[in-house]
């Protein structure tokens, strides 16, 4: 059925158009959980999300699964159900299917997947394909990012700066559950008024920021001591391996597209510098390696590259 966007979904969502069923597959979790927190707002009263709001995993189906999602609301607008990772339904298809069918102006079906492909997938995900609302969650682009942080702020009642906005995303990128979390506290400490780059500054920490930036600094450098240092310090601020590595790879392609980022690598430097990151990367992802210690040894690695 008809594929939609992330922006158009959560105006529907807010003017309350919500459909009886939708699939939200891709690999940004976090922005599925902030559209089921959506609907869950807007359907399900507090006091009876017991009775109204039923969640299984696709492969901890109950043999009754049908009964449990097509219970009549108690006391809200719908009864609300998720199925997370249908990829890994083994049973329970044929009742899922009914469900979706019977159009039922009480019943919402969320369904969650990881990356899509309709061509490998089996009958059943072919069939969902053809018959839910669609929406794919990729990775935000930086400009989705920034629109993002902004319509986040501004649904809590505030406001935030654009160099403000631009301070977030150079600090944090697109790891959406900490852009989350800064913003929460920001609003905390912040409840009145734009936020500013000296709230983040002062609330964040421009220690923390500053690291980061020492440790480009370092690299194009070739200081080993200054390096280690920055990097002690996000280790000890929290910062996700992730999280730096994805920091350093942004750096990095700028110095190879030539936007003349300060400290810039040369197009060869930078070149051998992202094989390398690369190969880091992988090697988390896969378990290979601690992710600190990964880190720790690309750094070593590009700042003795020469």
């Amino acid at each position: 059925m008809r594929i939609t966007d992330y922006w158009q979904l959560r105006e529907e969502i807010k003017k309350g158009d919500i459909k009886n069923s939708y699939l939200l597959a891709g690999e940004n979790d976090f922005i599925k959980e902030e559209i089921i927190d959506l609907l869950e707002t807007s359907l399900v009263e507090k006091k009876s999300r017991a009775f109204d709001e039923t969640k299984f995993y696709g492969d901890e189906l109950p043999d009754d699964i049908y009964r449990h999602i097509c219970s009549p609301p108690v006391a809200s607008k719908r009864h609300l159900s998720v199925i997370f990772g249908i990829d890994r339904i083994k049973k329970g298809n044929e009742q899922i299917k009914r469900v979706v069918e019977s159009l039922s102006p009480f019943l919402c079906i969320v369904l969650t997947a990881g990356k899509i492909d309709k061509k490998k997938e089996n009958k059943f995900i072919k069939w969902v394909l053809d018959n839910v609302y669609i929406l794919v969650f990729e990775k935000f682009s930086e400009d989705e990012v920034k629109r993002w942080i902004l319509e986040t702020v501004k649904s809590k009642g505030a406001d935030i700066s654009q160099d403000a906005i631009c301070l977030l995303w150079d600090f944090i990128g697109d790891d959406m559950l900490s852009l989350h979390s800064e913003i929460e506290k920001l609003l905390t400490f912040k409840p009145k008024g734009a936020i500013e780059t000296k709230d983040i500054k002062a609330i964040v920490g421009e220690d923390r920021i500053l690291s980061i930036y020492t440790l480009e600094q370092a690299i194009y450098e070739s200081d080993l001591r200054k390096g280690m240092k920055a990097l002690e310090n996000l280790f000890m601020w929290g910062e996700k391996p992730t999280v730096i590595v994805y920091r350093l790879r942004i750096w990095l392609s700028s110095s190879l597209s030539g936007k003349g980022w300060k400290n810039s690598l040369g197009f060869d430097d930078a070149a051998m510098a992202i094989s390398m990151l690369m190969e880091t990367e992988l090697s988390i992802k896969r378990g290979e390696m601690d992710g600190r210690f990964a880190v720790e040894e690309l750094v070593y690695k590009l700042i003795n590259r020469r």
